[in-house]
């Protein structure tokens, strides 16, 4: 499912950013670990020094222990002190009935020919308050680090994709047989989409200039054709109508005359599916499908007399919004189709109901696949004077209006149902 690009944009910031700054927050805290620690063997260091200093500087009379501070050993009997490692230690305070953590350094000096050691102590408590105030703040901030950046991301792509949307929303008007002017920015403040407004407006140039080339193309192949065929019918009628013509020539000029015929109907025939593909009838209205299928199969019947229809049920006002020609044409289709394409029994049945128009015929079976009946110059029998073009132009506009058709064939009957969309409001 596709969904916008800011949206998409969004979402990949807002999976990736908070593993960066999760991670980046985990190398701060290791890194604040280090220097804390780093910074509180200096203290002790320090401390050392000064604790040193001053007692040499009192004659030894310095107090020996400090609670929390400092404690000097005459006299050590460990061999070896290590001063390159803090220890770890747990001190009681006796007022406060509570014992709490204490970094400690141990250090060995003399004095007056005399060995002390010298331990020195800071909280380890205040320290790692110290950790996490920093580490607390740190992820506040970097919490509104990201919030600041989703929210400054999507505030600036809809400002800088604005161009590429007004493009889009420009571009879903255009309509080909309307022949409409697309007009696009040529500067919008992007190189890339001013790129793309030029090309755009270039290919809606060449799309309309091809469209109108194609339509004067048929629409001027289709009427210079008619002159010739009207000519070449005239002149047979002529050698047909001579009085020494033979029986045999008369047969071929006959057939020559049925294939001429045939060849105008398909001349004009693919004229209308090229206007129909081409969108050439935009006017629509509310069409009362009901009353064109009476009209029509009236007509149809009248002059096929050997047809039966043996049921026929049309509701009244069954209506849709199209071009009444179309519409016309189709249900002109369907009924001749059921007429020419019949068998002996010679028997229709018709039916529209609730916006399903149904028109069934007796026949034989398919030679063919049933949705190959609505491709051009496909036909279910061998009959010449078809030009197979009469199911493709109700496709075609059943295409143009969205409206669904089916066969079916079951106990020797074929039947065509389509179902207008009741699109009024």
């Amino acid at each position: 499912m596709s969904k916008r690009l800011i949206s998409r944009n969004t979402r990949l910031l807002l999976t990736w950013l908070p593993i960066v700054l999760g991670l980046c927050s985990c190398i701060f805290y290791a890194m604040l670990k280090k220097h804390t620690n780093h910074a509180q063997e200096k203290l002790l260091q320090l401390k050392q020094d000064n604790i040193r200093e001053a007692f040499i500087s009192s004659g030894g009379k310095l107090p020996n222990y400090i609670l929390g501070e400092y404690s000097i050993t005459e006299n050590p009997k460990q061999s070896t002190i290590s001063t390159t490692f803090i220890d770890d230690t747990i001190i009681y305070f006796r007022d406060r009935k509570e014992s709490r953590p204490f970094k400690s350094l141990t250090r060995r000096f003399q004095w007056n020919g005399q060995s002390y050691a010298l331990s020195t102590y800071a909280s380890a408590t205040e320290m790692s308050h110290l950790i996490l105030k920093v580490f607390v703040t740190e992820a506040v901030i970097l919490l509104l680090l990201l919030i600041a950046v989703v929210f400054i991301n999507k505030i600036s792509s809809r400002k800088l994709w604005r161009p590429f949307f007004d493009t889009v929303e420009a571009g879903s008007h255009f309509d080909v047989v309307k022949n409409n002017h697309i007009e696009l920015e040529k500067i919008t403040g992007t190189t890339e989409f001013d790129q793309l407004n030029e090309m755009l407006g270039e290919l809606f140039k060449k799309v309309n200039a091809a469209y109108i080339n194609q339509k004067q193309f048929v629409e001027n192949a289709s009427h210079e054709l008619q002159t010739p065929l009207a000519i070449i019918r005239t002149k047979l009628e002529l050698l047909i109508n001579q009085p020494n013509i033979t029986e045999k020539s008369a047969m071929l000029l006959g057939d020559i005359t049925t294939a001429a015929d045939r060849l105008s109907e398909m001349n004009r025939t693919l004229l209308l599916l090229s206007k129909i593909e081409n969108n050439q009838f935009p006017e629509i209205e509310a069409v009362n499908v009901s009353e064109i299928i009476e009209n029509t199969i009236a007509d149809y019947l009248h002059y096929n007399s050997e047809c039966e229809l043996v049921s026929s049920t049309i509701e009244n006002q069954i209506t849709t919004v199209a071009n009444r020609s179309l519409i016309e044409i189709l249900v002109s289709n369907l009924v001749n189709n059921a007429i020419v394409h019949n068998n002996e029994t010679k028997q229709i049945k018709l039916s529209i109901t609730g916006q399903c128009l149904r028109i069934a015929n007796t026949g034989d079976p398919l030679l063919i696949q049933s949705e190959e009946l609505f491709e051009r110059f496909k036909k279910s029998s061998h009959k010449k004077k078809t030009t197979g073009l009469g199911l493709a132009i109700v496709k075609q506009i059943c295409q143009l209006y969205q409206f669904d058709i089916n066969h079916s064939y079951k106990d020797g009957w074929h039947q065509f149902e389509i179902v207008f969309s009741d699109n009024r409001s």
